[in-house]
């Protein structure tokens, strides 16, 4: 044939198709193996930050209850210099209710809002903080929380009764159980 006779026909064999190989996609298996790797590539991040989010939550809670400590060893200790300011008979005056008695170790529990010390039980504290949205204390106004706070002070530390060991221990039951920050403090009549 000659070249004006193809184009008569409109049809000229070309060899692309016989050069054009098939081109297949992912296989199923394929397809398994990327959606695995994709999700251990996104997993192992999700773990991780819901794990800071619970680490995140006994870390509040810890430093709650460290607050919640140190507020009361201010109020024993502004409670003791008031009484030697005001020259009265016994410097620990107004918390002698959380000096234990005879070998009964069970405390007191102490409402720096309302100022009242309350002695425990004899089985120990109980009761409960609440929190209003502003401060922690033991009126029936705030919602319940977690935290307890117990107050024990041995006034036989020092010689000749000037020196007091103020022991606090904070205890609550948290996303991983039950937790327990302990403080301790000496304080002196200074008088």
């Amino acid at each position: 044939m000659k070249k004006n006779e193809k184009l008569k026909f409109g049809f000229t064999p070309t060899p692309v198709f016989a050069k054009k190989k098939l081109v297949w996609g992912f296989t199923l298996i394929e397809t398994l193996v990327a959606v695995t790797i994709l999700s251990a590539a996104v997993a192992g991040p999700m773990v991780l930050s819901i794990k800071n989010i619970g680490i995140a939550a006994v870390s509040k809670d810890q430093l709650v209850a460290f607050y919640l400590g140190q507020e009361v060893i201010e109020y024993v200790r502004n409670v003791r210099d008031t009484n030697i300011l005001s020259e009265s008979s016994d410097w620990l005056d107004g918390v002698k209710k959380c000096v234990p008695a005879e070998g009964i170790s069970a405390g007191c529990y102490i409402d720096t809002g309302k100022k009242e010390v309350n002695s425990c039980e004899a089985s120990g504290c109980v009761n409960k903080l609440k929190f209003d949205g502003q401060n922690y204390n033991y009126n029936t106004n705030g919602k319940e929380t977690a935290f307890i706070r117990t107050v024990k002070i041995d006034d036989t530390a020092g010689i000749g009764g000037d020196e007091a060991k103020v022991n606090i221990s904070v205890k609550w039951t948290g996303k991983y159980g039950e937790k327990i920050v302990n403080l301790q403090d000496n304080i002196f009549n200074w008088r």
